[in-house]
């Protein structure tokens, strides 16, 4: 029998539980706990049969629809974990991917199917799977400390990694939301996210072991704030969650005071700026938080209630969760002051159990935590710079390196300066995050030299980098300099970049 301590069998007790709530909400279909779970057994058989064992990799590559979670939940019931592609990235990326997590198959409809480079992986059509069959499969024992998913970030190589993420640091996470925002069985948790981003696993997931519902929105109409906002209303969405870009497009829409069922929302991915709170809180009367941690600490690892009218520019990140630990530390891993900037390390049972196939990386970046009263016990170092007030609240000041935040996916800016420069016309490439104008919103900016009696039209440079990189990695502005402005010690002075942008 699989451990209660396992995503797909917290949602098999709460479906005992209430069989006939309504698990799914879509406009096209309503799937109550009990027909969502024989959908995934069904699923579950089929996968079985064709050869799917425990710890295997199953890419799943679906447009949002219950019938995306219906597979989620059908490949976790197998043992194996799932690998999310989306339908939005380059073919290049997905069948790096593929090939990189060793997918056993790969889950698809007849339209995405024929976008997927000829490989010798199984190709399966979920459209050709009788989802409606009461299948009672043999499900095979599935450890806490199995893979849950495997999902790919951006990589300073120019090659994207792939983080593994355990079943145990899921439900870590999740229970630490249900004990602290409850939610009822007349909840319903707004699913807007791709997959392919890690809030995705709390807006599907946490409704599901709660007895309470989700409502799976299309992307056309998520970037709508007016379809958006008919569709929380239509659906008395209570939970919703956004990234600050899309949540300040919402706000300027005025869309919220139709949304009067609305009670959480919380934003993550990006700084969060106070203003942005404020503004929120003129039109939504409930409670906003501000969620911090990458996708190696299993979604968030830190938590804020915000405070509309607070003094901060940028609302803090807040204190670790339940079962994470938080340290400033300065460059020799030893802690700061109370007060003074450092590196943040996240530590406890929130970590992912590293990069797949990446041994190498996965030791320079999960090092040894020396302030850990266990052996053996990890400390992840995020690159993010912050520091800690008395009251022990984190505030976020910026990346060390060149990772940043845009619309909630986290970007190597050296993945796309690699490969800018990978065309032969380009000598030298850099790429900033920066606001063109005061209200505007982030966007990436990429300056290039040119080889020596060479040229390229700017669209060229889009083309190039559409094919292998997902659309929020490709610029939207170029600038061609005559040389890269540098700082004494000949590293690239990315404050003059800016001040090229705001001129």
């Amino acid at each position: 029998m699989a451990s209660a301590r396992v995503l797909h069998t917290l949602f098999e007790q709460q479906r005992h539980q209430t069989p006939d709530a309504i698990a799914l909400r879509s406009d096209t279909e309503t799937l109550t706990y009990r027909q969502l779970d024989q959908r995934a057994n069904a699923m579950a058989s089929d996968l079985l049969q064709r050869g799917v064992k425990p710890k295997d990799v199953v890419g799943i590559y679906l447009n949002k629809s219950p019938n995306l979670i219906v597979s989620l939940l059908g490949v976790l019931k197998t043992g194996a974990c799932y690998l999310p592609l989306d339908p939005y990235y380059p073919h290049e990326r997905l069948d790096y991917m593929v090939n990189h997590a060793d997918a056993r198959l790969v889950i698809t409809d007849n339209a995405h199917a024929l976008t997927l480079a000829p490989s010798h992986r199984e190709i399966v059509d979920i459209n050709q799977i009788d989802l409606s069959v009461q299948a009672t499969p043999t499900l095979p024992s599935v450890s806490e400390e199995q893979l849950c998913y495997v999902m790919y970030t951006s990589g300073s190589t120019g090659t994207p990694k792939g983080v593994m993420v355990s079943h145990r640091t899921v439900v870590n996470y999740l229970a630490w939301m249900q004990s602290a925002f409850v939610l009822q069985h007349d909840d319903v948790v707004l699913n807007q996210s791709t997959f392919s981003f890690d809030v995705s696993v709390w807006e599907i997931f946490w409704p599901l072991i709660a007895g309470a519902s989700c409502a799976v929105i299309t992307e056309d109409a998520k970037y709508d704030p007016q379809l958006l906002a008919e569709f929380m209303h239509r659906h008395q969405v209570t939970v919703a969650q956004f990234v600050p870009t899309a949540l300040r497009v919402i706000v300027d829409a005025e869309v919220l005071s139709r949304c009067t069922s609305l009670c959480h929302i919380f934003s993550g991915g990006e700084a969060l700026d106070q203003t942005l709170v404020n503004d929120l809180s003129l039109q939504y009367p409930g409670k906003i938080h501000n969620l911090y941690g990458p996708t190696e600490a299993t979604i968030f690892a830190c938590h804020w209630l915000c405070q509309p009218g607070a003094e901060e520019k940028i609302a803090p990140i807040g204190k670790p969760i339940p079962h994470a630990a938080a340290y400033v530390l300065d460059e020799a891993q030893q802690p700061v002051d109370v007060g003074e900037s450092g590196e943040l390390y996240l530590a406890g049972d929130i970590l992912a159990k590293g990069y797949l196939h990446a041994e190498k990386l996965t030791q320079e970046r999960f090092v040894d935590d020396p302030f850990s009263h266990q052996t053996g016990q990890k400390m992840y170092k995020t690159g993010d710079w912050v520091k800690q007030r008395v009251d022990g609240v984190l505030e976020f000041i910026g990346r060390i390196d060149s990772q940043v935040k845009l619309r909630g996916h986290r970007i190597e800016l050296a993945e796309i300066e690699t490969h800018i420069q990978a065309l032969p016309q380009i000598n030298h490439a850099a790429v900033i995050l920066e606001k063109r104008s005061e209200n505007a919103a982030p966007s990436l900016s990429a300056f290039y030299v040119l080889r020596h009696q060479k040229h390229i039209d700017i669209q060229e440079i889009k083309a190039h980098l559409a094919k292998t990189l997902p659309f929020f990695m490709v610029p939207s502005h170029f600038v061609a300099l005559e040389k890269m402005p540098t700082h004494p010690n000949g590293k690239i002075d990315k404050s003059k970049l800016c001040s090229c942008v705001n001129n």
